[in-house]
């Protein structure tokens, strides 16, 4: 029979689920504590219609003692009840060795069949079974030692902490260890636990770009590469100092030119690491959700499908263009700004594809969704050409035969995190990007 949509999203909003963690979870299990609230993690939600939800929510507890402490859970409710059996089967042993407290510093994990909901409370991860010990800076500690001697030799390491910057469930996780040195800022590494191996790439990625001279001469800068442990799934890097650039910061354009350089620089590096990235692989990511677009807005799958189509016949119309090294992932929000410099986040994606891919991808996210007015809109156009000149600056060789493919493709895409996300007017926002996407695909380079 299954679960059906309504009772699932009836239990996901915050109130819903403070309800639900109190009564089914914390009151049985430990009758002193309440539950004060629950609010949405900044992760969010991840929907996949019509398969499977998450959703992340922090938990302030008040203990007997009348002091607080704040948890991190996450849910996972499945739609059918095959897939709930499937996955429930896979990690039941890891059901059975975390059954006890919610409180417990190893996590917490329990399954409602009932409702084909899972509930984990961190660290405890099905994909990643030892993000327990990343976290234990303590564990951690003979593995870090050496790293941070290497960044500060002079400086005398006190205590370790572990502090958890972001956390995407079954998929990643980025964490901070900071070392006190008695200086007013303790000495921070940055670690990042990806599944799949993917940390052996990365790291390979960022030392063979470290040896760059554009990255010797500061033009291209980033985390140092400290290390790759396997056995954690584990990344570290040195920290790099800034703040995230958005939209509506004063640095927003210094930062497209400074984008357009970078991924240059990484365009020409000859770095020969990652898998092959074709256009298909970019339609597939639609594709394979077309019944997500239909169930949800029917109107919305027409457009897409239709962008679809026309995209796929240009594709078919226009030649290959000679694969590059590639960031894979390249937007605006992936650099940090110290107030002098721009730092690049984010290699794990790294891979051979044209090089209009991460233009197109880089391009296709500077229109917001829902600009507030037309300088929204202007400022994002004004963007896209530093970009595009910056990069052409010293990539003059390129000619942008596929770059409108590749800025329709990734307006499209976007769609899909809207979809997901179903914020105020997510449907009109969805609309918009595929109305830019037809606009972007027929404008012809240059223009």
């Amino acid at each position: 029979m299954g679960v059906a949509y309504s009772t699932i999203e009836a239990f996901s909003p915050p109130e819903a689920m403070e309800a639900f963690l109190s009564e089914r979870i914390i009151a049985p299990l430990l009758p002193s504590v309440r539950v004060k609230k629950v609010k949405k993690a900044r992760e969010g939600r991840r929907y996949e219609i019509p398969r499977v939800l998450w959703n992340v929510y922090e938990a302030t507890l008040e203990m007997a003692d009348g002091e607080e402490t704040q948890r991190l859970f996450w849910t996972k409710a499945y739609f059918a009840d095959q897939d709930r059996e499937h996955y429930q089967t896979r990690i039941q042993s890891l059901l059975d060795r975390r059954n006890g407290s919610p409180l417990d510093p190893k996590g917490y994990a329990r399954v409602f069949p009932e409702l084909n909901l899972f509930v984990f409370f961190f660290p405890t991860d099905p994909q990643f079974s030892k993000l327990g010990t990343v976290y234990d800076a303590g564990a951690m500690r003979e593995i870090l030692l050496p790293h941070f001697a290497h960044l500060n030799p002079s400086a005398t390491l006190g205590p370790l902490a572990s502090v958890r910057v972001k956390y995407l469930p079954e998929i990643a996780s980025l964490l901070r260890y900071d070392a006190d040195v008695g200086e007013e800022a303790p000495l921070s590494i940055y670690g990042k636990v990806q599944h799949s191996r993917r940390g052996q790439l990365t790291y390979d990625v960022m030392r063979a770009l470290w040896d760059l001279p554009a990255r010797v001469s500061g033009e291209l800068r980033f985390a140092e590469p400290l290390g790759y442990y396997p056995d954690y799934d584990l990344v570290l890097q040195s920290s790099l100092p800034g703040d995230e650039v958005k939209r509506d910061s004063d640095c927003f354009l210094a930062q497209c030119e400074a984008a357009g350089r970078a991924i240059a620089y990484i365009h020409n590096s000859g770095v020969t690491g990652g898998p092959t990235h074709s256009v298909d692989i970019e339609l597939d990511k639609v594709r394979e959700r077309m019944e997500q677009y239909r169930m949800s807005a029917p109107g919305l799958y027409l457009m897409v499908r239709d962008v679809l189509r026309q995209i796929e016949a240009k594709a078919a119309r226009l030649p290959s263009e000679e694969p590059v090294p590639s960031h894979g992932d390249y937007k605006y929000n992936q650099f940090l700004f110290d107030g002098e410099r721009f730092g690049l986040l984010d290699l794990e994606f790294f891979a051979q594809a044209e090089p209009s891919f991460d233009l197109g991808k880089y391009c296709g996210h500077l229109s917001p969704a829902a600009p507030k007015d037309w300088t929204d809109t202007a400022l994002a156009d004004e963007g896209r050409r530093i970009f595009l000149d910056a990069y052409c600056a010293i990539r003059p060789q390129y000619r942008g035969r596929r770059f409108a493919l590749y800025e329709a493709i990734s307006l499209t895409t976007r769609t899909l995190v809207v979809l997901w996300g179903r914020s105020r007017n997510w449907e009109y926002m969805a609309q918009t990007l595929i109305a830019l996407a037809y606009e972007r695909l027929k404008t012809p380079w240059g223009e």
